[in-house]
């Protein structure tokens, strides 16, 4: 065998056995991987695995992914890469219990015609064809669940989305949910067109059903309680549903202590205000008795000016906190895009010693006001809330989770006040609700509660969001209880995955420099909204000066013609700040770019260049 033969056959035999240790790694190493990003993204919690891990049937994850629209975004088709790792990921921890597809739809397709059916909706662009990217989940009865588009900037709730759809796909009953509430829209079947918009949402995914104001039972097979600006309760309702705090531990509450809802209300059934009674002590959180008024987050209302004219004016009590004074770290809140709407809405005070995990969900600003509810119940106009404004310097709670062990505020059973099973009027109560009746006194709860607290009832009213032609929401009320709900029905092993760490990994200069033009901004702003204020509170009381049948005397046109100039300069330098701040960003972003991109190559050409001169040097010294 000559030397060239040799080459050949060990070539050929290096082949072998390079094919031969890849097929062999596939199977016995195909479960084994190595996640060396710095956030662990391609690894699953362990919350994760137990969702997986007590599947009782298969399931089966369809990713729908455009790849030739996706390739013309780098951010889609960089977040389809990671999708894709992920889903793998969970499909190898699952055992072969979640089968994994990938589809990805020809325009005007029997494919696009099925997935559009199934409710995945585009991306939809100024230019090209539309973007999929979503998730349909089938399992093993035929139920269908997507997750319509998994948008990169939810890259955060990514392992959270896809282990909650598996959930779902295991247990596929609508869970129950009870509403108690003293409002009338909220004691209304879904189907009645004057039930609130809230219970109209919460019914396509829910099983709602409504308690009376006289309940004598909570049904065993209820998963969350939500209880809305409540009736006054006996001290055996109070009970039953400290109890089933101890049992469950899931409830979303809200009350308040200035319901302008209540005091609408015809025929006066609903309070003013609302408290958790002896509940406070089970929760570890107290309402406390004032109203919180913001001018910086303040709603626009029409007013009358002069008793002859009307303008907009901003009414402090009645806030709309944005999405940045929102918790980012909290699934029911990290990814809403509007304000919610609050109307005079109290805070929460957690008491001392209680045990529990407090975490502010959405918060006032700094510069909040503590008004007393009495002045706030009077419906004072904006000056007079202006005019009692005394910044607290404090950022006050209006929503907030509660999670931990609970303690019942009961020391033994209680079965005072009504006997079980026996309406007020005497009538014996049958059905569900008398299997309430066998379950033990408990003094500890039986999982680590999770609670949602909102301190103000106005905010579910339709009143405060939902726009009265169109009947859509104009604020994110109704997704911040939505997403309440869906968090607290859930899986308790899927309360761990309420964050995950961003796959983006922001350059620590750029976000430094960001910050320091942020604090430039806002002072700017602060200062010249204050001119702006201040220009409209003197034009609001050159209005409200009482006119001769003459009219306003020219010396006050004049005012009022340069206080408005005043005010138009102010909003335009501010629109102008905020433009420049931008600029300066994304100035800043492509000097980042530029020296990343080029600084390395230019470096090693360089490098390259010294080297190079260096042995020539070396060369010519060289006798």
């Amino acid at each position: 065998m000559n030397q060239t033969q040799h080459a050949i056959l060990a070539s050929l035999a290096a082949f072998v056995v390079f094919a031969g240790l890849n097929l062999a790694a596939s199977h016995w190493l195909a479960g084994v991987r190595a996640d060396l990003t710095a956030g662990q993204l391609y690894t699953l919690s362990s919350s994760a695995r137990q969702v997986l891990e007590r599947l009782s049937e298969p399931v089966e994850l369809e990713l729908v992914y455009s790849r030739a629209s996706g390739a013309d975004d780098p951010l889609i088709r960089s977040h389809a890469g990671r999708v894709r790792q992920m889903m793998q990921e969970i499909s190898t921890r699952s055992g072969g219990r979640v089968r994994l597809l990938e589809t990805d739809p020809a325009p005007f397709s029997e494919d696009e015609e099925r997935i559009a059916r199934a409710g995945l909706t585009p991306l939809r662009r100024e230019a090209g064809e539309p973007v999929y990217l979503g998730v349909i989940g089938h399992n093993s009865v035929d139920d269908a669940i997507t997750i319509a588009f998994l948008a990169p900037e939810r890259d955060d709730l990514l392992e959270y989305e896809l282990v909650r759809l598996i959930s779902q796909l295991d247990n596929p009953e609508p869970l129950s949910v009870a509403v108690l509430s003293s409002l009338t829209p909220f004691q209304l079947h879904s189907s009645d067109p004057q039930a609130a918009f809230l219970m109209r949402e919460a019914a396509r995914s829910y099983h709602i059903d409504i308690l009376q104001p006289d309940f004598a039972a909570l049904a065993d097979t209820l998963d969350v309680l939500m209880i809305i600006h409540p009736p006054p309760l006996s001290e055996r309702q109070l009970y039953l549903i400290d109890q089933f705090l101890m049992r469950r531990g899931r409830a979303l509450i809200a009350i308040d202590p200035a319901a302008r809802a209540g005091a609408v209300q015809p025929g006066g059934l609903a309070p003013v205000s609302s408290s958790l009674g002896v509940l406070e002590t089970t929760l570890g959180v107290r309402l406390a008795p004032d109203v919180i008024a913001d001018r910086s987050l303040a709603l626009p209302v029409t007013v009358t000016a002069g008793g002859w004219r009307t303008l907009q004016a901003a009414q402090p009590l009645f806030i709309a906190p944005t999405p940045a004074d929102m918790s980012r770290s909290d699934v029911v809140t990290s990814q809403l895009s509007r304000p919610v709407h609050f109307g005079a809405a109290g805070h929460l005070v957690q008491t001392p010693g209680s045990g529990l995990r407090l975490e502010p969900l959405i918060e006032a600003s700094a510069g909040s006001a503590r008004l007393s509810p009495a002045f706030a119940m009077s419906d004072p106009d904006p000056r007079a809330v202006l005019e009692a404004y005394q910044p607290s310097g404090e950022r006050p709670v209006l929503a907030a989770r509660l999670s931990g062990p609970l303690r019942s505020a009961f020391s033994a059973p209680t079965l005072a006040s009504e006997t079980p099973g026996r309406q007020r009027d005497g009538s014996v109560e049958t059905g569900p609700d008398q299997s309430d009746q066998t379950q033990p006194y408990r003094q500890a709860s039986a999982v680590p509660a999770e609670v949602i607290i909102i301190a103000d009832a106005d905010m579910f009213d339709d009143r405060f969001y939902v726009h009265p032609g169109t009947g859509q929401a104009l604020g994110d009320n109704a997704a911040f209880v939505l997403n309440a709900l869906d968090n607290l029905s859930g899986d308790a092993a899927l309360t761990a995955l309420r964050s995950r760490t961003p796959a983006g990994r922001p350059m620590s200069l750029l976000v430094r420099q960001e910050a320091l033009a942020r604090d430039r901004l806002y002072a700017e702003q602060r200062r010249l909204e204050a001119l702006a204020r201040t220009a409209e509170e003197r034009l609001a009381e050159l209005d409200a000066r009482p006119a001769d049948a003459s009219g306003p005397p020219a010396t006050a046109l004049r005012d009022m013609a340069a206080l408005k100039a005043e005010a138009d300069m102010a909003r335009r330098a501010l629109r102008q700040i905020e433009r420049d701040y931008r600029d300066d960003v994304e100035a800043l972003e492509a000097q980042i770019a530029t020296l990343a991109i080029w600084l390395p190559p230019l470096g090693v050409a360089l490098a390259g260049a010294g080297v190079i001169l260096w042995r020539r040097m070396r060369q010519r010294g060289t006798p």
